[in-house]
């Protein structure tokens, strides 16, 4: 019951409760007739219980709108501590607020929405959002959603979550995420907004899928690689015995050497294709960028001519990068040559380098392995740079703006490749009509590797056994002709299995030669832990034209196992046998003579003396 209808009630019961009063008295005084002085004391006997039905009414109805003003005062308290919570929420959310109503007329704008877009609040209230935030080519389809939406939605779930692109107020686009609920205000809705800008979203989501493409096609490369490698490894092998039975016939040699070249032309084909895929065996050794740059000007200076100007910006206080030589200079190079292509042969040609230190952020946006010190060489040119439309693809195999056969469109993929499996990455800047600029970020050294060198040495064989695992049967009996041709005695094996039978039976041998990428359930890497687990003492060379795996191959003590990469030549093979088997060995895989030392001969003392 309301308040004014028990004021009603009390008063409605005071008039009955008078009026009974003044007649039941008229009847006692009187005694059924009409006399005034009567009447007067009869109505004076009734005013008494009625000022007092009165007084209690009055109580009655102090108490009742005292209770009605708490009641409204805390209903006030109430809504007022709501509508603060509610700003507190859209003043501390990390999205942008914004109310409209159906019309898309704003009517509130959080301080995250100025932020986000740039319109201040007093100039977005009461303007039109599509106006605001939508793109002028987007308005009609944003007007024809919004209104499907409040026909489908209203009622039901009258809610909706979706990805448009919005437009700042300096007119530049980005993409949004909107998160609209209708709420029913009278007789009408207002629609609540959360936007959320979610470029790095995007760019994260856009990394993942090239990530994936170029590990799928990488895969796919690496397979290619593995099969090519092997038959390159039969032809480069046989044909060092093919040179030396013509040395005599100058016309055969001539044919023997053209056969050499085309395989040392697959052989580097596979290599860059390897280098793209990441799964190319490196060498990598603290370098001086300075020193390699000046290099590679060197030899560019040689063969670029004199329309096209090279410059150079080295700063003195680069640090030294730990990286392959030999490839950061064909990456230079290939670099280089697209500069030179680009600007038609005339232009100005800069190499720079710098230090760097990359945040967590910067790195993760660059593409490095962490974050830390790096070292950037910046090739640019004067040529016409590269367009929008194609930036995401410069770095795709195969992809080439050059005509049919001026181009692999391997030369960017492959210095893509090394730069990430360097533990680095590559950059690329310019813009169109101002030139082309690739940055290439490489890690600072930390140690001192020593490098691998190649030279002119005579052939060391042996007479140790080796235990030869090839599943290739070509390449098998290739193997076999080349180790029994350096003096070696050989086992072979074209499996895993066979190869733990033949040790299974105590077949004594000294190395363990095996390919790394094999069919059936165990590779090359597994095969050499499962044996050294049971002979301590043997010594292991891996070989593989798909060196993926052998990048996590580690043998006793955390020492790197020695890898022979396919294709390789007699000479290669016979310094590499020497380099496992020989007690110690220089970085080419010469003996090193080892101190003389009393403690074996002090050992068979003790032991013969004390028995």
């Amino acid at each position: 019951m309301t308040l004014w209808s028990r004021v009603a009630l009390a008063m409605a019961l005071l008039v009955v409760l008078t009026a009974g009063a003044v007649g039941l008295s008229m009847t006692y005084f009187t005694g059924g007739g009409i006399d005034l002085k009567a009447l007067l004391v009869a109505a004076a006997l009734a005013l008494l219980p009625a000022l007092a039905f009165s007084w209690w009414i009055a109580r009655l109805l102090s108490r009742l709108l005292a209770a009605e003003a708490a009641k409204h005062e805390g209903s006030h308290r109430a809504l007022t501590a709501s509508e603060e919570n509610a700003q507190a929420i859209i003043k501390t959310s990390l999205d942008a607020f914004f109310q409209t109503d159906l019309d898309g007329v704003v009517l509130e704008w959080g301080p995250q929405a100025e932020a986000l877009t740039g319109w201040a609040r007093t100039e977005a209230i009461g303007a039109d959002v599509a106006e605001l935030l939508v793109p002028e080519r987007l308005r009609d389809a944003h007007r024809q959603r919004r209104k499907k939406m409040l026909s489908e939605e209203l009622g039901i779930s009258a809610g909706v979550r979706f990805e448009a692109s919005a437009m700042h107020r300096d007119g530049r686009e980005f993409p949004v995420e909107v998160s609209a609920t209708a709420l029913r205000r009278g007789d009408s809705y207002v629609l609540n907004n959360f936007m959320r800008d979610i470029s790095q979203k995007r760019l994260a989501e856009e990394q993942l899928i090239q990530a994936k493409k170029t590990e799928a096609v990488g895969q796919l490369t690496g397979g290619i690689a593995h099969e090519f490698n092997n038959m390159l490894t039969v032809i480069t092998g046989t044909i060092d015995i093919l040179a030396d039975g013509v040395k005599g016939n100058p016309h055969l040699a001539a044919i023997t050497k053209l056969i050499s070249e085309a395989a040392d032309r697959g052989a580097r084909l596979t290599s860059s294709l390897l280098a793209f895929a990441r799964k190319q065996p490196l060498q990598p050794a603290e370098i001086d960028v300075n020193d390699l740059i000046a290099e590679v000007v060197q030899l560019l200076s040689l063969t670029f001519g004199r329309h096209v100007e090279i410059v150079t910006k080295l700063d003195s206080d680069a640090r030294p990068a730990l990286v392959d030589r030999a490839q950061l200079s064909s990456a230079l190079v290939d670099l280089a040559i697209n500069s030179r292509d680009a600007m038609e042969g005339m232009g100005t040609l800069t190499l720079a380098t710098s230090n760097v230190v990359l945040g967590i952020r910067d790195a993760v946006a660059i593409g490095v392995e962490g974050a830390g010190d790096y070292v950037v060489i910046e090739v640019s040119d004067t040529g016409p740079g590269i367009p929008p439309d194609i930036r995401d693809k410069i770095f795709d195999p195969f992809f080439s703006t050059k005509e049919v056969g001026k181009g692999t469109g391997l030369g960017l993929s492959m210095v893509f490749g090394f730069a990430k499996q360097s533990g680095g990455s590559i950059e690329l800047g310019g813009e169109e009509g101002r030139g082309a600029i690739f940055r290439i970020y490489l890690p600072k050294a930390h140690v001192s590797v020593l490098p691998f060198t190649d030279g002119e040495r005579p052939l060391i064989g042996g007479q140790e056994t080796i235990l030869c695992v090839e599943d290739d049967l070509e390449v098998r009996q290739f193997v076999t002709i080349q180790l029994e041709g350096l003096g070696y005695k050989t086992i072979v094996a074209a499996n895993p299995a066979e190869a733990l039978a033949i040790a299974g039976r105590g077949t004594p041998f000294d190395l363990l030669f095996t390919d790394i990428v094999m069919p059936g359930s165990m590779n090359g890497r597994q095969l050499a832990e499962r044996m050294m687990a049971e002979r301590p003492a043997l010594r292991v060379l891996f070989t593989s034209g798909y060196a993926y795996g052998a990048m996590h191959a580690q043998g006793r003590s955390g020492q790197g196992i020695p890898m022979l990469t396919k294709p390789y030549r007699k000479a290669e093979l016979a310094r590499m046998l020497r380099r496992c088997l020989d007690p110690a060995v220089d970085p080419a895989g010469d003996p090193i003579p080892l101190p003389y030392s009393v403690q074996p001969e002090l050992e068979r003392f003790l032991r013969k003396n004390s028995q």
